[in-house]
C-alpha cells in the first residue's frame, strides 16, 4: 500500500455549524452541503461535537411530537466521535475505521478543527492502491 496520510485526501475547508443554530438552519445546512454529518464548532474553531441526519431525525420527530420548544444543535448534537490528525497514515486510519459507521471523521490539531475526511476518499486511496496491487502481478 502506497504511504499517504490524511492530510493527502482531507477536505481544508469543511462545511461546519456554530453551536445555537437552529434545527432547521442545520438541517438546511446538511442537506444543501450533500453530507451526513457536520462538525460544529465554536467561534476558535475549537471542534465541540459532531451532527448527523440522522441526529436531526430524531430531533425533529421528537419536536413535531411534542410541540418542543425549538432545538438548537447544542442538543442534538453527538459529542462521542473519532478524531484525527492530519499526519496518520492511511493505512492505520483505515483499519481503525473499518467497524465505525461514520463516514465523516474530523481531522484535528489540538482542539482545532483543520478539515474533514471523507469516508469515500478512504475508499477512492484504497481501491487506487488495489489497482496497482493487479498492475504489478
Amino acid at each position: 500500500m502506497s504511504k499517504k496520510t490524511v492530510s493527502q485526501i482531507m477536505h481544508n475547508n469543511p462545511v461546519t455549524l456554530q453551536c445555537h443554530t437552529s434545527l432547521t438552519d442545520i438541517v438546511k445546512t446538511l442537506i444543501s452541503s450533500q453530507q451526513s454529518q457536520l462538525p460544529v464548532v465554536n467561534n476558535d474553531k475549537n471542534l465541540l461535537g459532531m451532527v448527523s441526519l440522522v441526529d436531526c431525525q430524531k430531533a425533529l420527530l421528537s419536536s413535531a411530537y411534542h410541540c418542543d420548544k425549538p432545538v438548537q444543535v447544542d442538543s442534538v448534537m453527538t459529542k462521542d466521535f473519532t478524531t484525527f490528525s492530519a499526519n496518520e497514515d492511511l493505512s492505520e486510519v483505515a483499519i481503525k475505521t473499518q467497524h465505525l459507521s461514520d463516514n465523516i471523521f474530523p481531522v484535528v490539531k489540538g482542539d482545532k478543527l483543520t478539515g474533514i475526511m471523507k469516508r469515500a476518499d478512504l475508499l477512492t486511496h484504497l481501491q487506487n492502491n488495489l489497482s496497482l496491487c493487479s498492475q504489478k502481478q
